[in-house]
């Protein structure tokens, strides 16, 4: 049942998230440049290695956001309201639990300057895949009516 609900989101979820982070990427590459001239294969360059990152973070947030609703709402019963929230906790839930793994990777090879960073971007990440994982699950929702 769930599946059959929410497959659109398990294909366009990690579409989104290539699609946000390569244009965050062309945001960062043409104001951090400082340059008038627009270096089309650097800002290319950039678009997929954000882009993959971003995919990555999709991924996770679609598993979390997926099993949340999953484990809250098994046959799918209860309120809109009520696996849209779970879907956006789930997501946060998961993009967090990628960052604290990252972090202690990161603590683990002595390098653990950067864990604290890494933590505040997996916040920044889960914020934002939290409000795509609700807009989803909302229009799967209402599509499905």
């Amino acid at each position: 049942m769930i599946v059959r609900r929410y497959w659109r989101i398990a294909v366009f979820a990690p579409i989104v998230g290539f699609l946000i982070a390569a244009c965050v990427a062309i945001v960062m590459t043409d104001a951090g440049s400082g340059e008038t001239q627009f270096r089309f294969w650097f800002v290319i360059r950039s678009m997929s290695n954000y882009g993959v990152i971003g995919l990555i973070i999709g991924a996770v947030a679609l598993l979390g956001g997926l099993s949340t609703v999953a484990i809250v709402d098994r046959q799918l019963t209860k309120s809109r309201r009520v696996r849209t929230t779970a879907a956006a906790f789930g997501a946060m839930g998961g993009v967090l639990l990628l960052a604290i793994v990252l972090a202690i990777v990161l603590t683990m090879l002595d390098d653990g300057l950067y864990a604290g960073i890494t933590i505040a971007f997996g916040l920044a990440f889960g914020a934002a895949a939290s409000v795509v994982a609700a807009v989803m699950v909302l229009y799967a929702d209402r599509h499905n009516r």
